[in-house]
């Protein structure tokens, strides 16, 4: 994670740029911190940068907001890393997916929260295929990557293929079997320490 006022280290493999509930003033963040510009220099020296979401919409070429869902009508200039241009709707999109990583052909699974529609001759590219449709976009050289699917690194064999892909050795995680450990170990702290009979009275 890197904080305010840092900046993207030089020798990083992979910039991540999260989801937002606010993509337009969380842009306007992220040039005042001065990492538009360390993204494009990553990219520069051949490094890789995934768009999550609100951080997919911020690769594209503009973001137009005409109902003022996030702010005052207009359009706002994105990094440009994608030739994309993402329209701020009303409808929220809001639904689990099972789809397949378009570069390794891995099955992935991850949900889909969020407002805007985004079109572009980036998506003729997919990053992703969601029921045979196309997810997603990427650069002409791979390296820029935007999708609208949270949750995809929580896949351990999505993760570890895509990690392979950048050149990196997967780690061991298992992501699913520790989320039940920490559910379990609450678990038993609750019951250990709340009158969980009693509260189960009241409840009913």
């Amino acid at each position: 994670m890197v904080g305010p006022g840092q900046a993207v280290p030089g020798d990083t493999d992979l910039v991540i740029l999260p989801g937002t509930k606010s993509t337009i003033a969380d842009l306007a963040w992220v040039r005042g911190q001065g990492w538009d510009i360390d993204i494009r220099a990553h990219v520069r020296r051949g490094g890789h940068v995934l768009g999550i979401c609100g951080g997919y919409q911020m690769l594209g070429r503009t973001i137009r907001d005409p109902l003022e869902l996030e702010g005052t009508a207009g359009d706002v200039p994105g990094l440009g890393l994608l030739d994309l241009v993402t329209t701020m709707r009303p409808d929220k999109h809001l639904s689990g997916v099972e789809a397949v990583h378009a570069s390794s052909g891995v099955p992935m699974t991850g949900y889909e929260i969020h407002i805007g529609e985004t079109t572009g001759e980036a998506r003729s590219r997919p990053f992703a295929h969601v029921a045979g449709a196309p997810e997603g976009a990427m650069s002409t050289d791979g390296r820029v990557m935007g999708s609208y699917l949270h949750g995809m690194f929580a896949d351990d064999a999505f993760r570890g293929a895509f990690l392979r892909q950048l050149g990196a050795a997967p780690s061991t995680l298992a992501y699913g079997e520790g989320v039940e450990a920490v559910l379990d170990a609450l678990a038993e702290h609750l019951e250990a320490h709340c009158d969980v009979a009693g509260l189960l009275a009241v409840a009913r």
